[in-house]
């Protein structure tokens, strides 16, 4: 009877002992569950996650953003200006004034003069001279028409009223170097006018060639009237002299 109590009293202990293990295996389990279990999961969804791409959306035709029209590139050189015409002058020389072209109107710098009395050029008050104009330099030039002349005194001033054109217009005359052209020219004498002629004396006549600007002056030295109003000469056209 002893021995078998001593028997039960073993096997419950040993039962005993076997269900404090197995508790204690338990909460061992528990603590590692709640401990590494959790976060080796949580690991393992965050690499899964990571692995997976996540899908780019394409945007539909009408949500693709228009082209900017700043797109075009502004770097492109711009077009070259055209070159402005020059305005140096051309290297072809020029005339100079002072030369004038072969063939053209004869200046008075070009020019010489003379009075000359006419052989039996005597009138009634008044005497009939020749105007000769020469080319002196070595260029031909022309003169047409009337010559422009009046009476000057000693500093060059004009006295009185120029002379009248007598006739029509002449042909064209071309002076060769030396060749002479002549106009005639009347004079009427300055006393006969009296107190009204304010008789003053001339030192030459000032003589411009035809459509000239410039003149020259050739002695004479005769009475002359100082009255605008009284006009004391004629002349008439060049003409090639003979």
């Amino acid at each position: 009877m002893t021995s078998l109590l001593g028997s039960k009293r073993w096997i419950t202990a040993v039962a005993a002992t076997g269900v404090l293990i197995a508790m204690s295996g338990c909460a061992a389990s528990g603590q590692d569950d709640g401990g590494a279990a959790a976060p080796a999961a949580s690991a393992t969804s965050a690499a899964s996650e990571a692995a997976t791409p996540t899908p780019t959306p394409t945007p539909s035709a009408s949500e693709a953003p228009a082209p900017s029209a700043s797109a075009t590139p502004s770097s492109a050189p711009a077009p070259a200006p055209a070159p402005a015409p020059s305005s140096s002058p051309s290297s072809s020389p020029a005339a100079s004034p002072s030369t004038p072209a072969a063939g053209g109107p004869c200046t008075a710098g070009q020019l010489t003069g003379a009075v000359a009395d006419q052989l039996g050029g005597g009138a009634a008050g008044s005497v009939y001279r020749s105007l000769v104009l020469t080319n002196a330099s070595d260029r031909e030039c022309t003169v047409q028409g009337f010559p422009g002349v009046s009476f000057v005194d000693a500093s060059g001033t004009q006295i009185g009223a120029a002379a009248d054109r007598d006739g029509s217009a002449a042909a064209l005359v071309t002076l060769a170097p030396g060749a002479s052209a002549t106009a005639t020219l009347r004079q009427v004498n300055a006393q006969n006018y009296g107190a009204d002629c304010e008789l003053t004396p001339s030192a030459g006549l000032r003589v411009y060639p035809p459509g000239s600007t410039d003149s020259l002056v050739l002695p004479q030295e005769i009475p002359a009237c100082s009255a605008a109003s009284i006009v004391l000469m004629t002349v008439g056209t060049l003409q090639p002299a003979s």
